[in-house]
């Protein structure tokens, strides 16, 4: 049976946590002119924390009922993220004043990143009907009549991972990175001096498309990622040329989670259907242009047709 009182709390804790994110890109009188900022002139201040209140209200809520249900040893026995971070709390490693605010990074960042990312993954895949067919072939061989995808898989699928890398070379979710502030002088890039207090503002989605580090830049070839140095890069960071996570300590703390989950869900989604486009469209025909707001996203949401494989009924 469906909890409908929590399935609500669950859209409603969506929509905030979308109107809380789309925030960050609303333009703000009181950044162009700071002596402005103790005003709240639009309001934006005032918004946000009334926003930010809803949804850590409901963050402890969901926490509460958590320590309750262990507490009447009223659980299903399965383990998710919100128990990992219970046994943390429970041994000491943070505080129970800390466990919203992870919650809320979860859920504001780690979320919609994935979400993201595979329906980019898709859109490329299907607009490259070839590499499809190889990374199908692939997921085929490899996982043959199994019903279900294992993690273990996924270290058997070299192509699946060149794909989500070259997916996420074109198409970061975050093509600007957070804005670092110079805290010296003497600092030169690019041949510019950058004056100690400034602030630097990185465009990822510009560097992986650089042609003098990328040949074909603004193709997708998955194969750019196998049999050459460029197998070796990885989300670290440490290769400048590929950092859709950012680098050094400010990386993304979200590498690991990415790394494990995009890889298993689009296995799971290639191994189970047989894709295609809608209506008959052809392939040239989608549109994989880019918009821009808080993330990197299709500007046209994309559709695809769903076949299920036959080959793994029983």
């Amino acid at each position: 049976m469906v909890d409908v009182g929590r399935a609500e709390s669950a859209d409603e804790l969506r929509l905030l946590m979308q109107e809380v994110i789309a925030s960050i890109a609303k333009p703000n009188v009181s950044d162009l002119f700071p002596f402005l900022r103790p005003l709240d002139v639009q309001g934006w201040r005032r918004w946000a924390a009334g926003k930010f209140h809803k949804v850590f209200t409901m963050l402890d809520d969901i926490i509460d009922r958590r320590l309750l249900a262990e507490a009447t040893s009223y659980t299903d026995g399965n383990n998710d993220f919100l128990d990992v971070l219970l046994e943390l709390m429970a041994a000491g490693k943070i505080t129970r004043d800390n466990m919203p605010t992870i919650l809320f990074d979860v859920f504001a960042g780690g979320s919609d990143a994935l979400v993201i990312t595979v329906g980019w993954v898709m859109a490329e895949l299907l607009r490259n009907p070839s590499a499809m067919a190889k990374v199908s072939a692939e997921v085929s061989d490899v996982l043959g009549g199994k019903e279900a995808v294992d993690e273990p898989d996924m270290e058997r699928l070299p192509y699946l991972q060149a794909v989500v890398k070259e997916a996420m070379r074109l198409h970061p979710v975050t093509p600007l990175m957070v804005p670092h502030k110079v805290v010296e002088d003497g600092v030169e890039i690019g041949g510019y001096t950058a004056p100690k207090g400034c602030l630097l503002i990185f465009n990822s989605w510009a560097i992986m498309r650089d042609p003098t580090a990328w040949d074909s830049p603004d193709e997708f070839v998955p194969e750019r990622f196998m049999g050459s140095r460029k197998a070796q890069v990885d989300f670290s960071g440490k290769d400048f040329e590929f950092i859709p996570f950012g680098a050094g300590r400010r990386r993304c703390p979200g590498v690991p989670m990415v790394e494990r989950v995009v890889p298993f869900i689009l296995a799971s989604l290639l191994h189970a259907f047989q894709w295609k486009l809608p209506d008959g469209m052809s392939a040239d025909k989608l549109d994989v242009s880019e918009k821009f707001t808080t993330v990197n996203v299709l500007a046209v949401p994309l559709e695809a047709v769903p076949v299920i494989n036959t080959s793994l009924r029983s």
